[in-house]
């Protein structure tokens, strides 16, 4: 959280904000919004074609989405594992070799070369999926080529995947996504509220959630109206946390 406002548009924010959004709806989960920063990794993610037709794929089956931290990685994975009942990884060790891998789907989160994914054990994963008919979604903060995980082999087994970079939100899906989770929570946030949020907030979808979280315990528990009084002591409290 930034102690620094932002310079919001208004007048281009109202603009926009007469097009239609669309909403992806994910079980057990907020509705997830779908604008251009995240339009294409929606897409693919949805590509019943690609991930079905997995021996039609001549390297790895699967496909890599990147980008910074609160983009929405993490979130449209959900979208993943609801089409393609897939097994969720934030790390690979040996047992994970030893799994019913026969046409299996896996997400492998936080992908980067490190000591929860060694090269030669990713090497191996790689392998048995592949050779079981199964795929991966990887998951990564870093692009294909900014990793490089000391095999050449995987290094051009990696960079041969379907890429696709997710973006943080800009404000005008920011000011929609507050606008419809504090509506999940059955909160009301008028207009100049919502654009002083934004102001001080960072610009991702974490922020807004971690915010909107903590306005809701605090009305439930004080019996409040949102008012800038508290929605202030709420980002100070964020702020120097």
């Amino acid at each position: 959280m930034s102690s620094k406002t932002r310079n919001i548009n208004k007048l281009i924010i109202n603009k926009q904000m007469a097009l239609p959004l669309t909403f992806k709806s994910i079980k057990n989960r907020e509705n997830f919004l779908v604008s251009k920063c995240n339009k294409e990794a929606v897409s693919l993610l949805e590509n019943i074609i690609f991930w079905k037709n997995k021996e039609k794929i001549s390297s790895i089956p699967g496909a890599i989405i990147h980008g910074p931290k609160g983009s929405g990685k993490t979130h449209l994975c959900e979208i993943f594992k609801q089409h393609y009942d897939s097994v969720y990884l934030l790390s690979l060790n040996r047992k994970d070799l030893e799994r019913n891998m026969e046409g299996r789907n896996f997400i492998l989160d936080n992908f980067i070369p490190s000591k929860r994914f060694p090269s030669e054990l990713v090497m191996h994963f790689i392998n048995r999926v592949t050779n079981n008919n199964g795929s991966i979604l990887f998951l990564s903060q870093q692009s294909p080529y900014e990793m490089d995980w000391k095999l050449e082999d995987l290094n051009s087994r990696i960079r041969s995947l379907m890429s696709c970079e997710i973006k943080l939100p800009d404000d005008i899906l920011l000011y929609s996504f507050i606008v419809k989770y504090a509506q999940d929570k059955n909160l009301y946030i008028n207009d100049k509220k919502i654009i002083y949020m934004l102001k001080r907030l960072d610009r991702n979808f974490e922020s807004v959630i971690n915010v909107i979280d903590k306005l809701d315990i605090y009305t439930l528990e004080t019996k409040e109206k949102i008012s800038y009084k508290n929605i202030k002591t709420i980002l100070n409290s964020i702020i120097k946390h």
